[in-house]
Protein backbone atom coordinates (compact mmCIF):
# COMPACT_ATOMS: atom_id res chain seq x y z
CA UNK A 1 0.00 0.00 0.00
CA UNK A 2 2.83 2.36 0.60
CA UNK A 3 4.43 1.40 -2.35
CA UNK A 4 1.68 2.28 -4.19
CA UNK A 5 1.00 5.59 -2.68
CA UNK A 6 4.17 6.68 -3.65
CA UNK A 7 3.54 6.05 -6.80
CA UNK A 8 0.57 7.78 -7.12
CA UNK A 9 1.63 10.83 -5.58
CA UNK A 10 4.01 12.76 -8.15
CA UNK A 11 1.27 12.84 -10.89
CA UNK A 12 -1.53 13.57 -9.26
CA UNK A 13 0.15 16.59 -7.48
CA UNK A 14 -1.54 19.79 -7.86
CA UNK A 15 1.25 20.75 -10.35
CA UNK A 16 0.28 18.15 -12.60
CA UNK A 17 -3.03 17.38 -12.53
CA UNK A 18 -3.66 20.12 -15.11
CA UNK A 19 -2.23 17.08 -17.80
CA UNK A 20 -5.60 16.00 -17.44
CA UNK A 21 -8.00 18.59 -18.31
CA UNK A 22 -8.61 17.78 -22.01
CA UNK A 23 -9.70 14.28 -20.91
CA UNK A 24 -11.78 15.89 -18.19
CA UNK A 25 -13.30 18.40 -20.54
CA UNK A 26 -14.19 16.03 -23.69
CA UNK A 27 -16.16 13.49 -20.72
CA UNK A 28 -17.65 16.50 -19.46
CA UNK A 29 -19.29 17.50 -23.08
CA UNK A 30 -20.10 13.80 -23.34
CA UNK A 31 -21.98 13.53 -20.59
CA UNK A 32 -23.95 16.41 -20.76
CA UNK A 33 -25.00 15.49 -24.26
CA UNK A 34 -25.90 12.05 -23.12
CA UNK A 35 -28.43 13.78 -20.89
CA UNK A 36 -30.02 16.02 -23.54
CA UNK A 37 -30.29 13.03 -25.87
CA UNK A 38 -31.40 10.49 -23.06
CA UNK A 39 -32.23 12.42 -20.20
CA UNK A 40 -34.18 9.49 -18.78
CA UNK A 41 -31.20 7.48 -17.88
CA UNK A 42 -29.04 10.70 -17.18
CA UNK A 43 -27.36 8.66 -14.39
CA UNK A 44 -25.82 6.22 -16.85
CA UNK A 45 -24.22 9.75 -18.38
CA UNK A 46 -22.80 10.06 -14.70
CA UNK A 47 -21.04 6.60 -14.96
CA UNK A 48 -19.61 7.37 -18.15
CA UNK A 49 -18.53 10.42 -17.41
CA UNK A 50 -16.79 9.09 -14.18
CA UNK A 51 -15.50 5.99 -15.68
CA UNK A 52 -14.35 7.86 -19.09
CA UNK A 53 -12.26 10.30 -17.28
CA UNK A 54 -10.03 7.73 -14.67
CA UNK A 55 -9.73 5.22 -17.38
CA UNK A 56 -8.21 7.62 -19.62
CA UNK A 57 -6.06 8.65 -17.23
CA UNK A 58 -5.14 5.29 -15.47
CA UNK A 59 -4.64 3.86 -19.02
CA UNK A 60 -4.57 6.00 -22.02
CA UNK A 61 -7.64 4.37 -22.71
CA UNK A 62 -10.61 6.49 -24.21
CA UNK A 63 -14.11 5.03 -23.51
CA UNK A 64 -15.90 4.34 -26.81
CA UNK A 65 -18.21 7.20 -27.68
CA UNK A 66 -20.95 6.54 -29.76
CA UNK A 67 -23.27 9.48 -29.52
CA UNK A 68 -25.21 8.25 -26.65
CA UNK A 69 -24.37 7.08 -23.12
CA UNK A 70 -24.45 3.27 -24.27
CA UNK A 71 -23.36 1.77 -21.17
CA UNK A 72 -23.24 -1.64 -22.49
CA UNK A 73 -19.44 -1.50 -22.54
CA UNK A 74 -16.47 -3.66 -21.20
CA UNK A 75 -15.22 -1.55 -18.53
CA UNK A 76 -18.20 -0.19 -17.14
CA UNK A 77 -19.20 -3.67 -16.61
CA UNK A 78 -16.17 -4.66 -15.08
CA UNK A 79 -16.07 -1.84 -12.75
CA UNK A 80 -20.02 -1.83 -11.38
CA UNK A 81 -18.87 -5.86 -10.12
CA UNK A 82 -15.85 -4.42 -8.74
CA UNK A 83 -17.93 -1.72 -7.19
CA UNK A 84 -20.21 -4.53 -5.57
CA UNK A 85 -17.68 -6.52 -4.45
CA UNK A 86 -16.60 -3.84 -2.73
CA UNK A 87 -19.43 -2.33 -1.26
CA UNK A 88 -21.65 -5.55 0.09
CA UNK A 89 -17.85 -6.34 1.84
CA UNK A 90 -18.94 -4.93 4.65
CA UNK A 91 -16.98 -1.95 6.42
CA UNK A 92 -13.20 -1.98 6.22
CA UNK A 93 -11.38 -3.57 8.96
CA UNK A 94 -14.56 -5.01 10.63
CA UNK A 95 -14.22 -8.77 9.96
CA UNK A 96 -12.51 -11.92 11.89
CA UNK A 97 -9.63 -11.96 9.38
CA UNK A 98 -9.25 -8.01 9.64
CA UNK A 99 -8.44 -9.03 13.47
CA UNK A 100 -7.33 -12.06 13.57
CA UNK A 101 -5.55 -12.72 9.81
CA UNK A 102 -4.89 -16.25 10.49
CA UNK A 103 -8.65 -16.84 10.48
CA UNK A 104 -7.95 -16.97 6.84
CA UNK A 105 -6.87 -20.27 6.81
CA UNK A 106 -9.99 -21.35 8.59
CA UNK A 107 -12.33 -23.79 6.57
CA UNK A 108 -14.78 -20.87 4.80
CA UNK A 109 -18.01 -23.44 5.69
CA UNK A 110 -17.44 -22.67 9.21
CA UNK A 111 -20.89 -20.76 10.07
CA UNK A 112 -19.15 -17.19 11.49
CA UNK A 113 -17.44 -17.14 8.17
CA UNK A 114 -19.34 -15.69 5.66
CA UNK A 115 -17.39 -12.95 5.01
CA UNK A 116 -15.04 -14.97 4.06
CA UNK A 117 -16.77 -16.74 1.80
CA UNK A 118 -18.19 -13.79 0.28
CA UNK A 119 -14.68 -12.79 -0.46
CA UNK A 120 -13.76 -15.62 -2.20
CA UNK A 121 -17.11 -15.56 -4.18
CA UNK A 122 -16.33 -11.89 -5.22
CA UNK A 123 -12.24 -12.16 -5.48
CA UNK A 124 -12.67 -12.63 -9.17
CA UNK A 125 -14.65 -9.76 -9.89
CA UNK A 126 -11.62 -7.83 -8.49
CA UNK A 127 -8.75 -9.38 -10.39
CA UNK A 128 -10.69 -8.35 -13.31
CA UNK A 129 -10.67 -5.35 -13.01
CA UNK A 130 -7.25 -5.16 -12.21
CA UNK A 131 -5.75 -7.11 -15.41
CA UNK A 132 -8.08 -6.35 -17.67
CA UNK A 133 -7.58 -2.63 -18.72
CA UNK A 134 -3.64 -2.92 -17.51
CA UNK A 135 -3.40 -5.91 -20.52
CA UNK A 136 -4.96 -3.67 -22.93
CA UNK A 137 -3.17 -0.76 -22.00
CA UNK A 138 -0.11 -2.67 -22.58
CA UNK A 139 -0.44 -4.01 -26.02
CA UNK A 140 -1.90 -0.85 -27.44
CA UNK A 141 1.34 0.59 -25.90
CA UNK A 142 3.49 -2.22 -27.35
CA UNK A 143 2.09 -1.75 -30.61
CA UNK A 144 2.83 1.81 -30.85
CA UNK A 145 6.17 1.56 -28.64
CA UNK A 146 6.16 3.95 -25.18
CA UNK A 147 8.19 6.22 -27.63
CA UNK A 148 5.54 7.14 -29.77
CA UNK A 149 2.98 6.94 -26.76
CA UNK A 150 2.62 10.79 -26.30
CA UNK A 151 -1.05 10.51 -24.27
CA UNK A 152 -0.69 11.31 -20.86
CA UNK A 153 -1.76 8.10 -18.44
CA UNK A 154 -0.44 6.70 -15.42
CA UNK A 155 0.30 3.82 -17.19
CA UNK A 156 2.26 5.17 -19.84
CA UNK A 157 4.47 6.91 -17.44
CA UNK A 158 5.43 4.42 -14.59
CA UNK A 159 5.87 2.09 -17.24
CA UNK A 160 8.47 4.29 -19.51
CA UNK A 161 10.26 5.02 -15.49
CA UNK A 162 10.73 1.32 -15.43
CA UNK A 163 12.04 1.05 -19.14
CA UNK A 164 14.04 3.65 -18.42
CA UNK A 165 15.93 2.44 -15.09
CA UNK A 166 16.46 -1.02 -16.63
CA UNK A 167 17.97 0.43 -19.47
CA UNK A 168 20.64 2.37 -17.09
CA UNK A 169 21.07 -0.68 -14.93
CA UNK A 170 19.02 1.57 -11.84
CA UNK A 171 17.20 -0.70 -9.76
CA UNK A 172 13.68 -0.29 -9.56
CA UNK A 173 12.09 -0.19 -6.52
CA UNK A 174 8.48 -1.12 -7.80
CA UNK A 175 7.05 -3.92 -10.39
CA UNK A 176 4.41 -4.83 -12.83
CA UNK A 177 2.14 -5.86 -10.12
CA UNK A 178 2.61 -2.62 -8.58
CA UNK A 179 1.93 -0.32 -11.63
CA UNK A 180 -0.91 -3.13 -12.15
CA UNK A 181 -2.67 -2.59 -8.75
CA UNK A 182 -1.79 1.57 -8.06
CA UNK A 183 -3.98 2.06 -11.49
CA UNK A 184 -6.69 -0.22 -10.71
CA UNK A 185 -6.79 1.59 -7.45
CA UNK A 186 -7.18 5.04 -9.39
CA UNK A 187 -9.84 3.47 -11.76
CA UNK A 188 -11.81 2.14 -8.83
CA UNK A 189 -12.08 4.48 -5.91
CA UNK A 190 -12.07 7.41 -9.01
CA UNK A 191 -14.62 6.28 -10.74
CA UNK A 192 -17.30 5.21 -8.03
CA UNK A 193 -16.96 8.53 -5.99
CA UNK A 194 -16.64 11.22 -9.12
CA UNK A 195 -20.63 9.34 -10.17
CA UNK A 196 -21.52 9.71 -7.21
CA UNK A 197 -20.80 13.42 -6.69
CA UNK A 198 -22.69 14.00 -10.10
CA UNK A 199 -25.61 12.09 -9.25
CA UNK A 200 -25.96 14.36 -5.39
CA UNK A 201 -25.26 17.32 -7.74
CA UNK A 202 -28.31 16.60 -10.09
CA UNK A 203 -30.51 15.81 -7.19
CA UNK A 204 -29.49 19.20 -5.06
CA UNK A 205 -30.39 21.17 -8.93
CA UNK A 206 -33.73 19.15 -8.88
CA UNK A 207 -34.41 20.14 -5.34
CA UNK A 208 -33.21 23.65 -4.84
CA UNK A 209 -34.00 25.99 -8.35
CA UNK A 210 -32.73 29.22 -6.87
CA UNK A 211 -29.38 27.64 -6.64
CA UNK A 212 -29.38 26.28 -10.00
CA UNK A 213 -30.40 29.77 -10.69
CA UNK A 214 -27.89 31.69 -9.18
CA UNK A 215 -25.11 29.56 -10.53
CA UNK A 216 -26.24 29.30 -13.75
CA UNK A 217 -26.26 33.73 -13.95
CA UNK A 218 -22.86 33.73 -12.74
CA UNK A 219 -21.47 31.29 -15.72
CA UNK A 220 -23.40 33.16 -18.23
CA UNK A 221 -22.13 36.37 -17.69
CA UNK A 222 -17.97 34.73 -17.03
CA UNK A 223 -19.16 33.10 -20.82
CA UNK A 224 -20.94 36.11 -21.95
CA UNK A 225 -24.22 34.85 -22.59
CA UNK A 226 -26.54 37.89 -22.63
CA UNK A 227 -29.52 35.71 -23.98
CA UNK A 228 -29.48 32.17 -24.19
CA UNK A 229 -30.21 32.29 -28.28
CA UNK A 230 -27.05 33.74 -27.94
CA UNK A 231 -24.60 31.44 -26.08
CA UNK A 232 -21.31 32.26 -27.51
CA UNK A 233 -19.06 29.00 -26.16
CA UNK A 234 -18.82 26.57 -23.23
CA UNK A 235 -17.04 26.91 -20.12
CA UNK A 236 -13.51 26.26 -20.27
CA UNK A 237 -10.59 26.30 -17.60
CA UNK A 238 -9.63 29.37 -18.16
CA UNK A 239 -12.91 30.29 -16.32
CA UNK A 240 -13.04 28.27 -13.31
CA UNK A 241 -11.51 30.90 -10.98
CA UNK A 242 -13.91 33.63 -12.14
CA UNK A 243 -16.75 31.23 -10.92
CA UNK A 244 -16.77 31.60 -7.02
CA UNK A 245 -20.27 30.14 -6.33
CA UNK A 246 -20.10 27.03 -8.21
CA UNK A 247 -16.75 26.39 -6.24
CA UNK A 248 -19.43 26.67 -3.11
CA UNK A 249 -21.61 24.60 -4.28
CA UNK A 250 -19.06 21.80 -5.16
CA UNK A 251 -18.29 22.48 -1.22
CA UNK A 252 -21.97 22.01 0.32
CA UNK A 253 -22.68 18.84 -2.14
CA UNK A 254 -19.31 17.47 0.08
CA UNK A 255 -21.07 18.92 2.84
CA UNK A 256 -24.68 17.63 2.63
CA UNK A 257 -23.50 13.83 2.09
CA UNK A 258 -20.68 13.12 2.50
CA UNK A 259 -19.53 10.24 0.22
CA UNK A 260 -18.35 8.06 3.14
CA UNK A 261 -20.47 9.09 6.12
CA UNK A 262 -18.24 7.43 8.47
CA UNK A 263 -15.19 7.81 6.59
CA UNK A 264 -12.48 4.91 6.17
CA UNK A 265 -11.26 3.40 9.49
CA UNK A 266 -7.37 3.51 10.65
CA UNK A 267 -6.17 2.65 13.69
CA UNK A 268 -4.47 4.53 16.04
CA UNK A 269 -0.43 4.33 16.34
CA UNK A 270 0.12 5.03 20.22
CA UNK A 271 -2.46 5.71 23.20
CA UNK A 272 -4.33 8.89 23.17
CA UNK A 273 -6.86 10.72 25.60
CA UNK A 274 -9.71 12.52 24.10
CA UNK A 275 -11.91 14.59 26.59
CA UNK A 276 -10.45 12.18 29.45
CA UNK A 277 -10.99 8.91 27.70
CA UNK A 278 -8.64 6.81 26.85
CA UNK A 279 -8.06 5.10 23.02
CA UNK A 280 -5.64 2.20 23.20
CA UNK A 281 -2.47 1.94 20.41
CA UNK A 282 -4.43 -0.02 17.64
CA UNK A 283 -7.83 0.80 18.29
CA UNK A 284 -9.81 1.01 14.84
CA UNK A 285 -11.19 4.08 14.61
CA UNK A 286 -13.99 5.55 12.70
CA UNK A 287 -14.51 9.37 11.44
CA UNK A 288 -17.94 10.62 11.71
CA UNK A 289 -18.13 12.60 8.43
CA UNK A 290 -21.69 12.97 8.49
CA UNK A 291 -22.17 14.54 12.20
CA UNK A 292 -19.07 16.67 11.11
CA UNK A 293 -20.90 18.08 8.23
CA UNK A 294 -23.95 18.62 9.85
CA UNK A 295 -23.09 19.84 13.35
CA UNK A 296 -25.38 22.30 14.30
CA UNK A 297 -23.20 24.44 16.09
CA UNK A 298 -20.57 24.28 13.53
CA UNK A 299 -23.50 25.13 10.27
CA UNK A 300 -26.43 27.06 10.85
CA UNK A 301 -29.40 25.03 9.00
CA UNK A 302 -27.35 21.82 8.02
CA UNK A 303 -30.12 20.46 6.75
CA UNK A 304 -30.63 23.18 4.29
CA UNK A 305 -28.64 23.20 0.66
CA UNK A 306 -27.00 26.63 1.02
CA UNK A 307 -23.43 27.29 -0.77
CA UNK A 308 -23.68 30.72 0.79
CA UNK A 309 -23.13 29.83 4.09
CA UNK A 310 -19.37 29.90 3.29
CA UNK A 311 -19.51 33.52 2.50
CA UNK A 312 -17.79 36.06 4.26
CA UNK A 313 -20.22 36.96 7.55
CA UNK A 314 -22.19 39.96 6.37
CA UNK A 315 -21.59 39.93 2.97
CA UNK A 316 -24.03 39.87 0.17
CA UNK A 317 -21.45 38.98 -1.72
CA UNK A 318 -18.41 36.00 -2.51
CA UNK A 319 -15.20 37.08 -1.19
CA UNK A 320 -12.51 34.73 -0.42
CA UNK A 321 -12.89 31.65 1.83
CA UNK A 322 -10.68 29.68 3.96
CA UNK A 323 -11.15 26.34 5.71
CA UNK A 324 -10.33 27.37 8.71
CA UNK A 325 -13.23 28.97 10.46
CA UNK A 326 -11.41 32.14 11.03
CA UNK A 327 -13.92 34.86 12.80
CA UNK A 328 -16.01 36.30 9.99
CA UNK A 329 -14.67 34.17 7.21
CA UNK A 330 -18.36 32.48 7.14
CA UNK A 331 -18.70 28.71 7.77
CA UNK A 332 -15.88 26.45 7.35
CA UNK A 333 -15.51 24.19 4.41
CA UNK A 334 -16.47 20.63 5.54
CA UNK A 335 -13.83 17.98 6.04
CA UNK A 336 -13.34 14.72 6.02
CA UNK A 337 -14.47 13.24 2.14
CA UNK A 338 -11.30 12.72 1.44
CA UNK A 339 -10.06 11.30 4.63
CA UNK A 340 -7.46 12.70 6.96
CA UNK A 341 -4.03 13.40 7.49
CA UNK A 342 -1.30 11.27 5.90
CA UNK A 343 -3.76 9.07 4.32
CA UNK A 344 -5.76 11.60 2.87
CA UNK A 345 -6.97 11.17 -0.89
CA UNK A 346 -4.01 11.68 -2.92
CA UNK A 347 -6.53 12.08 -6.13
CA UNK A 348 -8.68 15.00 -4.65
CA UNK A 349 -7.20 17.97 -6.61
CA UNK A 350 -8.33 15.59 -9.50
CA UNK A 351 -11.36 14.97 -8.71
CA UNK A 352 -12.86 18.45 -7.64
CA UNK A 353 -11.56 19.38 -11.23
CA UNK A 354 -13.25 16.80 -12.84
CA UNK A 355 -16.65 17.76 -10.84
CA UNK A 356 -15.89 21.98 -11.31
CA UNK A 357 -15.98 20.84 -14.73
CA UNK A 358 -19.03 18.78 -15.47
CA UNK A 359 -20.81 21.28 -13.04
CA UNK A 360 -20.64 23.98 -15.28
CA UNK A 361 -20.79 22.32 -18.25
CA UNK A 362 -24.52 21.15 -17.18
CA UNK A 363 -25.59 24.16 -15.85
CA UNK A 364 -24.09 26.31 -18.84
CA UNK A 365 -26.61 23.84 -21.18
CA UNK A 366 -29.16 22.29 -19.04
CA UNK A 367 -32.29 22.89 -16.97
CA UNK A 368 -32.52 20.78 -14.07
CA UNK A 369 -36.33 20.45 -12.73
CA UNK A 370 -38.74 17.94 -10.70
CA UNK A 371 -39.92 14.96 -12.97
CA UNK A 372 -43.54 16.96 -13.91
CA UNK A 373 -41.39 20.29 -14.43
CA UNK A 374 -42.41 23.92 -12.83
CA UNK A 375 -46.21 23.22 -13.08
CA UNK A 376 -46.50 19.78 -12.08
CA UNK A 377 -44.29 18.62 -9.88
CA UNK A 378 -44.87 15.34 -8.92
CA UNK A 379 -43.63 14.39 -5.18
CA UNK A 380 -41.25 11.25 -5.31
CA UNK A 381 -39.26 10.07 -2.51
CA UNK A 382 -35.78 9.64 -3.59
CA UNK A 383 -34.27 6.19 -2.32
CA UNK A 384 -30.78 6.17 -1.55
CA UNK A 385 -28.09 2.94 -1.47
CA UNK A 386 -25.85 2.34 1.79
CA UNK A 387 -23.47 0.35 -0.50
CA UNK A 388 -19.92 1.23 0.40
CA UNK A 389 -21.28 4.76 -0.21
CA UNK A 390 -24.57 6.95 0.48
CA UNK A 391 -25.34 7.85 -2.60
CA UNK A 392 -29.33 8.65 -4.26
CA UNK A 393 -30.78 5.54 -6.41
CA UNK A 394 -31.27 6.50 -10.20
CA UNK A 395 -34.91 8.99 -10.07
CA UNK A 396 -36.72 10.50 -12.03
CA UNK A 397 -35.93 14.20 -13.03
CA UNK A 398 -36.76 16.36 -16.18
CA UNK A 399 -33.85 17.88 -18.02
CA UNK A 400 -33.96 20.06 -21.14
CA UNK A 401 -31.41 21.86 -22.68
CA UNK A 402 -31.65 25.55 -22.14
CA UNK A 403 -31.61 26.28 -25.86
CA UNK A 404 -30.76 25.04 -29.44
CA UNK A 405 -27.47 26.89 -29.81
CA UNK A 406 -26.39 24.99 -25.76
CA UNK A 407 -26.65 21.71 -28.05
CA UNK A 408 -25.36 22.65 -31.15
CA UNK A 409 -22.31 23.45 -28.99
CA UNK A 410 -22.11 20.65 -26.79
CA UNK A 411 -22.58 18.61 -30.38
CA UNK A 412 -19.47 20.27 -32.15
CA UNK A 413 -17.38 19.69 -29.06
CA UNK A 414 -18.36 16.06 -28.23
CA UNK A 415 -16.66 14.31 -31.45
CA UNK A 416 -19.66 12.89 -32.44
CA UNK A 417 -19.14 9.63 -34.64
CA UNK A 418 -20.55 10.30 -38.19
CA UNK A 419 -22.93 7.02 -37.76
CA UNK A 420 -24.68 7.17 -34.33
CA UNK A 421 -25.47 4.51 -32.44
CA UNK A 422 -27.91 4.48 -29.58
CA UNK A 423 -27.50 1.48 -28.67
Amino acid sequence: MQQHRRMLQPPFSRSRVGQFKPVQKREAVRAALCMVRDPEHWAKAATRFAVGVVLDISYGIELKWTGYCNNNNRYVALLDDASKAIGDAGPPASSIVDRWPLTRHLPAWLPFMERLRYARKWSSAIVQVTNFPFSAALREMLSTSLEKTTKPSFVRERLDVFRRNQQAGVHNDFGMDDIKGSAATILIAGSDTTATAVRLFILYMMQNPRVQKRAQTEIDRVIGTTTLTEMRRLPTWGDMNKLPYLALLLQEVYRSNPLSPLGIPHATLEDDEYRGMLIPKGTVVYPNVWAMAHDPLVYSTPDEFLPERYMPQGSTTIGQTKDDGAPGRGEPFPVGNFGFGRRICIGRTLAENSLLIVFATILATLEIGPPGGEDGQEDQEVQWSFRGQAYPLPFRCSIVPRSGMAVSLLEDSAGDPENRERF
